[in-house]
């Protein structure tokens, strides 16, 4: 099974409409502000999937992948290390394990998709 591609589909969906939602209602509620740039990061990552996909990129499905992997990884390990850092709710309990998951699944399916596959 090609775990990358549906990975790519999986969370690159989820970014684009849930994160997208919720970024919507941020804009609404409190205009511009540190915690929507973070949803704008998610949805732009949601943008990237949705052209990987309707594109046809297969190379890149991989890349996507990591870069959640990488990046949301990152920011898991600062919410579980400084809670609550700047007041995000970026870093608040619930989303630290969001992050956390998206990353570990990310990385996995890496490791779970042959290099020649993906």
């Amino acid at each position: 099974m090609n775990f990358v591609k549906f990975y790519t589909w999986v969370v690159g969906g989820l970014f684009l409409v849930a994160v997208g939602y919720t970024l919507a209602m941020e804009l609404i509620g409190a205009g511009i502000t540190l915690e929507a740039g973070h949803k704008a990061l998610h949805v732009l990552l949601g943008i990237w999937a949705v052209s990987i996909v309707a594109r046809r990129r297969e190379r890149q499905y991989r890349a996507f992948a990591l870069t959640n992997g990488f990046l949301w990884g990152c920011v898991a390990i600062v919410g579980w290390v400084m809670p609550d850092f700047l007041g995000l709710a970026a870093f608040n309990r619930l989303d630290t394990l969001l992050h956390t998951l998206v990353s570990t699944t990310g990385l996995l399916s890496v490791w779970l998709t042959p290099a020649a596959r993906a």
